[in-house]
């Protein structure tokens, strides 16, 4: 009994004393955040929205790619530029949750390199493929640009989709990538500041700077990661006043949803970001757990990295011109075939082999043995 009440005191208990604790013992502040901790990451609803958004974004691209008058009418409700935005301000909270479970700097940069780089690989050899199979060989600077993060100075390969009404990208999705891969790399920065300074007036300062930025950027340099780096920033702070968000989050959604409709009554932006934040990370953490697809894998980022030359594919047939929602049945079919072949066949064994060499590391390090 004395070496349980020491274990459930570290809060290190095992699960069968955390959930059948002894009526005379109360819980320290520790275990009780540790526990709430591992509620979130366990029961939370992050995969379903992230597909939810993907399918917006989809919506949004489909209505645009095709200029089906009939499909743009339908679709406009949709806003892929908020479906984005609830991506940063979700990646805000995870990235910097993943940090901080990290052994090391490397393990965080290997981590993050399986998760985004197999898919992103594959939606690039995707177009590849879409080229030679037109007869289309001049590919290289496509590939070099797709391949630094750089596709949009050079979105096109020479030959293909020139046809198409809207444009003759290959994958016009791709730009929030980099965005998100900039993140990546700011976030261990971010932190060392954070340990150094006050991490909340940190976050707010980098919040603020973003607010002010995108103000004053140009239309198209505020929609790059300074402009965008006022969601994940909203992200972060959840992340980090998660037992507060948790109990007043009901609230706090509420206030998002008033902020949001200040922002379209008034336009003022700088209310955007914690309304889009709040709703869609409420969504994640507080709405009743709800499993849907996403209790198979995680098929969000394969639906948002493969949607694009899908649609375009079924545009240049001229099945949208002729048979509209037909059109839209071919290629919704192509990016949930895509999604699933995409999770099942490299994301997910990827992500696997990351976890494996990061639990590896861990095991292959020496113990350390006090005289």
């Amino acid at each position: 009994m004395q070496l349980k009440g020491i274990l459930y005191f570290g809060g290190i208990a095992p699960s069968f004393w955390r959930t059948y604790p002894s009526p005379t013992v109360t819980p320290s502040p520790q275990s009780v955040r540790l526990a709430e901790k591992a509620t979130v990451r366990r029961f939370n609803n992050f995969d379903i929205v992230r597909l939810a958004l993907a399918i917006v974004v989809v919506l949004t691209h489909t209505a645009v790619l095709s200029q089906s008058p009939n499909l743009s009418r339908f679709f406009q409700y949709f806003s892929g530029t908020l479906a984005v935005e609830g991506f940063f301000a979700i990646s805000g909270f995870l990235i910097f949750a993943s940090y901080e479970r990290c052994a090391s700097l490397g393990d965080y940069c290997t981590k993050r390199a399986y998760r985004i780089l197999p898919a992103y690989w594959l939606s690039t050899l995707l177009c590849l493929l879409i080229a030679f199979s037109g007869g289309h060989f001049r590919v290289g600077r496509f590939l070099l640009a797709n391949l630094t993060f750089a596709n949009f100075l050079n979105p096109s390969i020479p030959g293909v989709f020139q046809g198409n009404p809207y444009l003759p990208d290959l994958n016009g999705a791709l730009w929030t990538i980099k965005i998100e891969v900039m993140f990546y790399i700011a976030v261990p920065i971010i932190l060392w500041l954070c340990r150094r300074l006050n991490r909340d007036a940190v976050l707010w300062f980098l919040f603020v700077s973003s607010i002010i930025f995108h103000g004053y950027a140009s239309r198209k340099m505020a929609v790059q990661l300074p402009g965008q780096l006022s969601f994940f920033m909203i992200g972060a702070l959840v992340h980090y006043h998660l037992p507060f968000f948790m109990k007043y989050g009901r609230w706090l959604m509420l206030a998002a949803a008033i902020c949001y409709g200040i922002h379209c009554w008034t336009g003022w932006f700088f209310v955007r970001p914690p309304a889009i934040a709040g709703l869609t990370l409420g969504a994640a953490l507080l709405l009743p757990h709800i499993k849907g697809p996403t209790r198979w894998g995680d098929f969000s980022y394969g639906t948002y990295v493969l949607h694009w030359p899908l649609i375009q594919l079924v545009v240049a047939t001229g099945l949208y011109r002729a048979h509209p929602w037909i059109g839209f049945l071919a290629s919704t079919t192509l990016i949930a075939f895509g999604a699933v072949s995409s999770w099942f066949v490299v994301e997910k064994p990827a992500l696997t082999h990351a976890h494996g060499r990061s639990h590896r590391r861990k095991t292959m390090q020496p113990a350390i043995i006090s005289n």
